[in-house]
């Protein structure tokens, strides 16, 4: 019998040869209507070259896989152990992934992960929204922190932290907020601009931004030198890790908070409640992320397909020792080290 070549599938199916390669190997750069055809043809006609185990499976096998931008964020990682720790109370597997920061890199993660996942959990995607449905097109998709139309989403509410995080600005005597914004491709960073626009407008403060930061130590220490060009005395930023980068980089300078200055991060990371002083953040429960979407994903093919929803978890400010009434402005001037 004549062995079956992908060139014979590609002919039987209606492609090119290239594209039969792609709906073996990436699954997610082919059309869902496509690669089923391509898969349909493949086995009547007794192509397995592939391996059959290595195809995005529609039946259940019992694992999912979540994809984060930054394992070494205690942000994300929470969030994976909630994930875990829901996958295990229904007897599911998880597969973790890291994209470091990378839309091109996540989509690779995905691609990967699809062979062997029953679904996707998309933590704080960097990827374009049209590149995540697509994504959602091959398996099923929840993202977290990132509204996405017609794809289920869990997301923060952020708009009470931060309108609580303004409101003890104010009483604490600040007219002026410093925001240490995150990476430009960030949904969260949208929103929580346009949430701190607001709640100052609200309160009367203004507002200087710094934009687009790294979520980092690293790129809270490097914003340092432009605050210490024009401070404004109270500082808000994206994340923990970056309110503690820049907590050091003014250290280094001779600044310490809340002397000096006043800062509140997002996240209330269990870093940010050890460090010294113990850092007043922005609760996001990470515990309530993880759980909610994974069972939102879990739902999509245990109990049937679901319609796309949306739920949101509330936020809160927890004060700490990172703020203090205004005594004193950071002067003007000064060198940076």
């Amino acid at each position: 019998m004549k062995k079956v070549t992908i060139r014979d599938v590609a002919k039987a199916a209606g492609v090119s040869p290239s594209t039969v390669s792609r709906a073996f190997s990436m699954p997610g750069r082919v059309s869902p209507e496509t690669t089923k055809r391509i898969f349909a043809v493949a086995d009547e006609l007794g192509y397995h070259e592939i391996p059959i185990e290595s195809r995005p499976s529609s039946g259940h096998r019992g694992l999912i896989a979540i994809i984060v931008p930054d394992m070494a964020n205690q942000f994300f990682t929470d969030i994976v152990r909630s994930v875990q720790q829901e996958c295990a109370r229904q007897d599911v597997g998880l597969l973790v992934c890291e994209s470091r920061e990378s839309a091109s890199q996540e989509r690779k993660a995905f691609d990967r992960a699809v062979y062997y996942a029953d679904g996707v959990i998309l933590a704080s995607s960097r990827m374009p929204d049209s590149m995540i449905r697509k994504c959602a097109q091959v398996k099923p998709v929840v993202v977290t922190n990132h509204i996405i139309r017609g794809v289920p989403s869990v997301v923060s509410d952020i708009s009470d932290g931060m309108r609580q995080s303004v409101q003890h600005f104010k009483s604490l005597g600040f007219d002026r907020v410093t925001y240490l914004d995150g990476p430009a491709h960030s949904w969260s960073a949208g929103v929580c601009w346009n949430e701190l626009t607001r709640a100052c407008a609200d309160e009367g403060l203004r507002i200087k931004r710094h934009w687009p930061g790294w979520p980092t130590y690293e790129g809270g220490y490097a914003l340092v030198r432009d605050y210490l060009r024009s401070p404004t005395g109270a500082v808000l930023a994206y994340n923990d890790m970056m309110a503690l980068g820049f907590i050091a980089g003014m250290r280094k300078n001779g600044y310490e908070c809340p002397d000096a200055y006043s800062i509140i991060g997002i996240d209330d990371d269990i870093v940010g409640k050890l460090a010294w002083p113990a850092l007043s953040s922005i609760c996001r429960s990470t515990r309530m992320l993880g759980a909610k979407a994974a069972q939102m994903l879990l739902s999509r093919y245990t109990g049937g397909a679901v319609e796309a929803t949306l739920q949101s978890v509330p936020t809160r400010l927890v004060v700490r020792d990172s703020t203090g009434p205004r005594s004193q402005r950071v002067p003007k001037g000064r060198g940076v080290v």
